[in-house]
């Protein structure tokens, strides 16, 4: 349900974020592109704690912390694809320019992710987007974008109900101030999951919740619908 970013530059500073984040979720996501001791060492050791772990390596364009070739990350992303890991990130974008060396994967376990940091794109572009998603066998995806009122928000969350059609699990939210709620809200329309960090200073996203006011606004809601 709550997915705990951890963007941290070594991965004894992952481990400690981790003892303090088992508490409230046992699902982590790991920040590839903040690690300045990338080893693949490291984080085979990581996957021997009994948590769920999400790989991700942020292109820059798309909110990531530092501007490496697409090929670099494409190696690190196909290995950890042959790892424990329970889901891998994909950039939609990424997947678009290799798409040949996705070929014959396990599409379970890969989370199609797209991003726009600037605005909400049109329903007929994320209609497109779906669409083409699901030509190409897409299991699971994440869309995110950044949304200037509430509007934008409810936008948004409408398309986890049009990817289920689509037999498309879809993570999507707003990102931003005015798309906060969408973060809890996409959880009751059907999100798999939503992300949260430890603390609001550590946010790696417009809007993105600290995990205690995120549990605490769910269960609100919750009482409020039951």
């Amino acid at each position: 349900m709550f997915c705990l970013t951890l963007a941290e530059n070594t991965c004894k500073r992952l481990f400690k974020k981790i003892e303090r984040g088992v508490k409230y979720t046992d699902f982590f996501e790991i920040r590839a592109d903040k690690l300045k001791d990338l080893k693949t060492s490291h984080l085979e050791t990581l996957l021997k704690l009994p948590y769920k772990f999400l790989f991700t390596f942020r292109s820059h364009e798309e909110g990531g912390f530092g501007n490496f070739p697409d090929k670099f990350r494409l190696e690190w992303i196909l290995w950890a694809l042959k790892q424990n890991f329970y889901l891998v990130d994909i950039e939609w974008k990424l997947f678009k320019k290799f798409p040949h060396e996705f070929k014959d994967l396990d599409f379970n376990k890969i989370l199609f992710s797209y991003h726009n940091f600037k605005k909400l794109p049109s329903e007929r572009y994320l209609l497109g987007l779906l669409s083409e998603m699901k030509e190409k066998g897409v299991k699971r995806a994440k869309i995110v974008c950044m949304c200037n009122n509430l509007e934008d928000s409810f936008k948004l969350l409408k398309f986890i109900f049009l990817a289920k059609e689509r037999k498309i699990e879809l993570v999507a939210f707003g990102m931003g101030e005015k798309g906060k709620i969408s973060r809890i809200l996409s959880l009751f329309c059907g999100s798999p999951f939503t992300y949260v960090v430890l603390s609001k200073k550590e946010a790696v996203a417009p809007g993105q919740l600290d995990i205690k006011s995120a549990i605490r606004v769910y269960n609100v809601i919750k009482e409020i619908m039951e």
